[in-house]
């Protein structure tokens, strides 16, 4: 339920637009007093900011909404979403604004200008000394350097390259990148400098090469490195068809990818290349995959500042992560992008969703469900002077409580409200308590039932004009005594047919009868029903009396 606007916020927006109001293009001549704020009509505006004067034309509807109306394009555009205080690059991230070097789209932006989802592209220095270009959003979601990092390597590559080096003595290093005229930028699994200009090796494992259309990818870039002269060796895991080139020798490993397995094919091709091979010992091996291990471990290590350090109180809501399974907080940084599952721990909610963690960790967004509670309960608060003990006191002496809320008073209470609430009757007669919602009690103007039951009983008992007992029957009514149970009731306020018990005296003179009979008993055919009993004695008693 949106939440009314008080008359002073309705003014104060009408001011902070009067200034800015230039004309009515929908409906010329028309001026911005007798308008709505929801009015559709497009207006002319001129920017009130000082140096700007900029015009431009929107809908009233959405310069005069409450969130995120709209303003000057130009002062906008200047802006370009400034951050503000608590929301620049630095502030948010500080080992970002480290590595800063220098924006290459806007050279006068650097991190205290910067929001952390910017798409600026800048250059950036990690500790290494290595340079290279991202947007600000990819390093906030967790895109770090390429060459310190496990991007485009993996644990496999590390032990194979970890076991050539054991047994060949040679430098071995991952994931080489080379620029290819007409190329993007390649990357080769292990590179050994100094075999001659550098020998590269590529391994192709069935698990990342047996895809659709790898060959083709695998068959061009050979073919491309092979033109520019580069000393490049491919090893394929048995089953996959050989690269279709002409004078390239082909390598098999596998199946599988044991790296010993892997590393004595490489050990085969160093040895065809005259390079001295030797076998190791159970214990190199071990050490040598131990090494792989911790290259590995360092390679994908988490983030110097984790989501887990930024929102520790997201560990508890934390369920998995769905892009990446398996990786957890501390191994993301807070702006990652990685979308996973959560779990609300609110006592009484226990509600699931999907979100990305940039969205919780930076944004702080939380449990929808418990949201909208709380959006609720905040638009069902009144503002200063719109609750229900100020537009109605008179109403609000009746409330008693309010249902789910046993703390609220007619001061937290919209005279609109849809809360059930328990009232009293103000009747000192009645004293009812009943329950209804308040804007059923102000809307509609409802009270007490019983009352209303009691009233609607005596509208139908009460005859209508010229249709009493008085006016369709004077001599019986001359005889009425008394309604019993009602002292002021009179024949004026009875039908003919009412079923009520009255009290009668015979209208004859010196005729002592009294009976108890009701108006419809007395009016039956045509006025001779139950009369007096001594003047019209029932026809059995007149039986017997003619007998004696």
């Amino acid at each position: 339920m949106r939440k009314r606007r008080g008359a002073s916020e309705v003014a104060a927006v009408r001011a902070r637009l009067q200034a800015e109001f230039v004309a009515n293009l929908s409906h010329p001549g028309g001026q911005l007093e007798g308008m709505p704020l929801s009015s559709p009509d497009r207006c002319k505006w001129r920017c009130s900011t000082q140096g700007c004067r900029h015009e431009w034309t929107t809908r009233f509807q959405f310069r005069a909404r409450s969130n995120n109306p709209s303003g000057c394009p130009e002062c906008w555009k200047r802006r370009n979403r400034a951050p503000g205080p608590g929301e620049s690059l630095a502030e948010l991230d500080p080992v970002l604004k480290e590595q800063f070097r220098r924006n290459l789209d806007r050279p006068d932006r650097g991190p205290e200008t910067l929001r952390p989802q910017a798409h600026d592209l800048c250059e950036w220095e990690c500790s290494e000394g290595h340079l290279w270009p991202a947007t600000v959003a990819n390093r906030t979601n967790g895109r770090g350097c390429r060459k310190c990092k496990g991007y485009g390597r993996s644990s496999f590559e590390c032990n194979v390259a970890m076991l050539v080096q054991a047994a060949s003595g040679l430098t071995v290093e991952l994931d080489h990148r080379i620029k290819v005229p007409g190329r993007r930028e390649d990357r080769f699994d292990l590179f050994l400098p100094t075999l001659g200009p550098g020998l590269l090796i590529d391994l192709d494992p069935m698990w990342t090469h047996g895809r659709p259309g790898s060959l083709e990818r695998d068959t061009a870039k050979t073919e491309a490195a092979l033109a520019s002269e580069l000393d490049l060796e491919r090893i394929r895991e048995r089953g996959l068809p050989p690269i279709p080139l002409h004078g390239l020798t082909h390598y098999e490993a596998g199946p599988g990818v044991d790296p010993e397995d892997w590393a004595e094919t490489v050990g085969y091709l160093l040895r065809r290349r005259g390079v001295p091979w030797r076998e190791l010992t159970p214990k190199e091996v071990t050490a040598a995959l131990s090494s792989g291990a911790q290259l590995w471990a360092k390679a994908v290590a988490g983030p110097k500042v984790s989501a887990l350090d930024a929102a520790p109180h997201l560990e508890n809501e934390f369920v998995a992560n769905l892009t990446n399974p398996g990786k957890g907080l501390h191994r993301m940084p807070p702006g990652c992008n990685d979308v996973c599952a959560w779990r609300c721990r609110t006592p009484g909610c226990d509600y699931r969703w999907e979100a990305p963690l940039c969205a919780r960790a930076l944004h702080g967004r939380g449990c929808r469900h418990c949201g909208y509670k709380r959006t609720g309960a905040a638009n069902s608060r009144p503002s200063p002077g719109e609750s229900l003990a100020e537009v109605n006191p008179a109403l609000a002496e009746e409330l008693i409580e309010v249902k789910g809320h046993p703390d609220w008073t007619a001061f937290d209470l919209l005279p609109y409200s849809n809360k059930v609430c328990l009232w009293k009757c103000p009747d000192s007669a009645c004293g009812y308590e009943y329950p209804a919602s308040a804007a059923r009690r102000s809307g509609q103007s409802t009270g007490c039932p019983q009352c209303a039951r009691r009233r609607t009983t005596e509208g139908r008992r009460r005859p209508k004009p010229g249709r009493s007992l008085q006016d369709l029957f004077e001599v019986i009514a001359s005889e009425l005594v008394e309604v019993i149970g009602e002292p002021g009731a009179t024949a004026k306020n009875l039908r003919p047919s009412s079923a009520r018990q009255c009290r009668w005296r015979c209208s004859k003179p010196n005729c002592p009868g009294r009976w108890d009979a009701s108006p419809d008993q007395r009016t039956r055919r045509g006025g001779t029903g139950k009369r007096c009993p001594v003047c019209h004695p029932p026809r059995k008693s007149r039986a017997l009396r003619g007998a004696s």
